[in-house]
């Protein structure tokens, strides 16, 4: 009513179907300009329509949209939440049967949800015109929520008896069914019971349905002017109850009726009339305490979890209905399921955000109560030195704000991002990270977060674990992180060991950079830990067969080969005969002749061929010869004929000295 009356004031409203089930109501309503149509074709193009408690099917609201209507959607809390419920059933396949009256606007709507697919029972007597249910598929039985409780027990408890699985869904209104027990309490200790309300009202009618099965006289009156006080000529004690949909000033007016209109033939003793009347309301007040406790606004209270949907949780808190915390006041990221966090039948606590006596609903809250925790998360994270998560929401030029939940945020400053420079902090931008609180300002609520101190922890906590799990021996695996000058730095695992450039290559090298690059992968031996020093020493060469095992096999004294000069010394050359194998040829066997320096003989990179003198691989070394793998043939002598000359004996010195000179050479 309040929305509808609110939204005339801005001009036309139409209303589809009649508000309330109250004929001076609807004339005041139409009076302020609110307009009732049993059709959406009369609603014009572009107006507003109002949709009533009741709710509608899926497929009007698509009409409604189609025509760009205005919709204000007043439906009730618990019919929404059937619809949804029923919407799901569909969803699943299940045999869905809805006990309540099929030309009820309410379940007319609702079976638009369950797309047409569901049984529609008045009472537990039909449930033999059902025909036969499927045995293979489950039945969801579900009410309207203003059906009587007992039913709905009733039809459960028949069907159980029918088919194998019963799902039972008990969608009444928990303030219908409170009513309901209320007035049923009531009835068994009056004379006769007052019911007031709209003829068409279906709350009202199952109001009577209890008086009825109490066993209590009824008189159903829609307005004062409808009682006639000669029906209670009998009655000692008379009870009231009313529909939902009924002012408080009609049953008001019922009421002073009954305590204004004397009937002297009836009444002989106005204070014994005065006492009956005060032990009547004494007797309600007492039945309606009983199961409904009052609540204000800002009250801390705890309640359990009823349903959960989208969009909204209903919370049992001992109200006439369940209290209604939407999602606006529950602090989620946007994308958040209410489900993440909140399941059915968890016990929950909530602030008491508004109170709606007249329509007995009651709006609660988490927000506040949320932000509080959160804060006392947050110092207990500070205090502990606890590493927690948090979202990047916005990257500025100075560091990270980082969004920590319950509405709080928090700084990064650039220098406490990582262990390293950043150039770029946009990398990070709707990323999780972890980090620590390191500040807390508690008068501006500002937190200053540090991930380099978690990253640095970390670091430290593998170093010492790898430290103390490395052994002398060890085949690990790593990767090249940086060269220099002596050799390489290796990660094996979040601490760097140092390849030094004698141990990377069984062959002999100068560079790093000719046997590694950065980002290589590779497997090194460990040859020594030091944890109190933090040094790892590694070998490349190590991790390889050692090709001296099998250089005796290969060769042997006396073989001629071929090999490439590596270095060029003063005492000689060496010659690598095979990968990571060399052999020294000292200079006296560099050539036939004498030789003052290596250089004049043979070059460094040179091919040249070489005799094995000697192998030796305990010692890794090899003694080879250049002068015996291609020794220069001997001079065939020929005995010169030369002239006599005359020398006075007939003799020369080559005659006599000869032989002497060829030996000489020869042997040089």
């Amino acid at each position: 009513m309040e929305l509808a009356e609110k939204a005339a004031q801005s001009g036309t409203v139409y209303c589809l179907g009649t508000l309330v089930h109250n004929e001076r109501l609807l004339t005041e309503l139409g009076r302020q300009g609110v307009v009732f149509v049993d059709d959406l074709a009369k609603v014009p193009d572009n107006a507003t329509i109002l949709i009533r408690s009741h709710g509608v099917s899926p497929e009007i609201l698509e009409k409604a949209e189609a025509r760009k209507l205005a919709i204000i959607d007043a439906t009730c809390a618990f019919v929404r939440k059937l619809q949804v419920l029923v919407a799901r059933l569909a969803e699943e396949g299940k045999q869905i049967i809805i006990l309540g009256d099929r030309h009820h606007p309410e379940v007319i709507g609702v079976m638009g949800w369950a797309r047409q697919s569901a049984y529609v029972l008045a009472d537990p007597s039909q449930l033999a015109m059902l025909g036969s249910l499927d045995p293979d598929r489950p039945v969801a039985l579900v009410a309207q929520t203003t059906q009587n409780q007992s039913l709905l027990d009733e039809v459960g408890e028949k069907l159980t008896a029918q088919v194998p699985v019963v799902e039972r869904y008990n969608t009444i209104c928990k303030a219908t069914a409170l009513r309901q027990e209320s007035v049923r309490n009531l009835a068994c200790i009056v004379d006769v019971m007052v019911v007031v309300g709209g003829k068409n009202s279906a709350n009202t009618k199952k109001l009577a349905d209890v008086c009825k099965d109490a066993g209590v006289r009824i008189i159903a009156v829609t307005e004062a002017a409808e009682l006639e006080m000669s029906q209670l000529q009998d009655a000692r004690t008379v009870g009231v109850a009313a529909g939902t949909s009924t002012p408080h000033w009609t049953i008001k007016e019922v009421i002073a009726k009954m305590e204004n209109e004397k009937n002297n033939e009836e009444i002989q003793d106005e204070q014994v009339t005065g006492e009956s009347k005060q032990e009547q309301v004494q007797v309600e007040e007492i039945a309606m305490n009983q199961v409904v406790l009052e609540f204000s606004v800002g009250d801390v209270v705890k309640g359990i979890v009823a349903s959960v949907s989208e969009d909204e949780v209903l919370v049992d808190i001992g109200y006439k209905s369940e209290g209604v915390l939407p999602r606006q006041e529950m602090i989620l990221a946007a994308d958040q399921e209410i489900s993440s966090v909140i399941h059915l039948g968890q016990e929950v606590e909530v602030v008491v955000k508004a109170v709606d006596e007249q329509e007995g609903k009651i709006t609660l809250s988490r927000k506040s109560l949320e932000r509080k925790q959160k804060w006392a998360d947050l110092e207990q994270a500070f205090e502990n030195g606890t590493v927690i998560t948090g979202l990047v929401k916005e990257v500025v030029k100075a560091g990270m704000v980082v969004d920590l939940g319950g509405g709080y945020e928090g700084f990064m400053p650039g220098s406490l991002v990582d262990v390293t420079f950043v150039p770029d902090f946009s990398v990070f931008h709707d990323e999780k990270i972890s980090f620590k609180i390191i500040e807390v300002r508690r008068d501006k609520k500002r937190l200053i977060l540090s991930r380099k101190q978690v990253l640095e922890e970390e670091a430290a906590v593998q170093k010492n674990k790898i430290l103390n799990s490395l052994k002398p021996g060890q085949v690990i695996r790593g990767t090249v992180k940086r060269l220099t000058n002596f050799g390489a730095f290796v990660d094996v695992g979040g601490i760097d060991g140092l390849l030094h450039v004698s141990e990377m290559s069984w062959s002999r090298i100068d560079n790093p950079g000719e046997v590694l690059s950065v980002g290589d992968e590779i497997d090194v031996k460990v040859i020594d830990v030091v944890p109190e020093r933090d040094r790892i020493g590694l070998s490349l060469r190590q991790a390889q067969p050692d090709p001296w095992a099998k250089i005796a096999r290969q060769f042997k004294p006396g073989d001629v080969t071929e090999g490439k000069v590596t270095r060029v010394v003063d005492f000689g050359v060496f010659v690598e005969l095979a990968p990571g194998v060399e052999g020294l040829v000292h200079i006296s066997q560099l050539a036939n002749h004498r030789v003052k320096q290596a250089s004049e003989v043979v070059q460094q990179g040179q091919m040249v061929k070489v005799k094995i003198l000697d192998i030796n691989t305990a010692a890794k070394r090899v003694s080879l010869s250049i002068r015996e793998a291609a020794p220069r043939p001997k001079k065939e002598y020929v005995k010169e004929v030369q002239q006599p000359q005359d020398t006075g004996n007939g003799l020369t010195f080559g005659d006599v000295f000869g032989d002497l000179f060829d030996l000489k050479k020869e042997n040089e």
